[in-house]
């Protein structure tokens, strides 16, 4: 038997990984910084897509992506939270 379930959203949340993720990305690679607001209403998004929407040009947008995970990865783990309606196992 296989589950299937959305972990960001249903158990824990990572928007502010996510949200610091992005601004690195343009703070690294230039353009115009969006909002957190035009940011966390793309989130469910692809990547590529997000980026595409807030006016990265196609042809960046490998490059924006790929600083965004390297930073990701980096700090997702102290900026994500367990949901409070998640349980945590022992």
């Amino acid at each position: 038997m296989t589950i299937l379930f959305d972990l960001d959203g249903t158990l824990i949340d990572s928007t502010e990984a996510i949200l610091e993720s992005f601004h690195r990305s343009f703070d690294l690679l230039g353009g115009i910084h969006p909002d957190n607001a035009s940011v966390k209403a793309l989130i469910g998004h692809t990547l590529e897509d997000m980026y595409f929407n807030l006016g990265v040009a196609r042809e960046e947008i490998d490059t924006y992506v790929r600083t965004y995970k390297e930073h990701y990865r980096v700090i997702s783990k102290e900026k994500t939270e367990l949901l409070p309606t998640a349980k945590k196992s022992d």
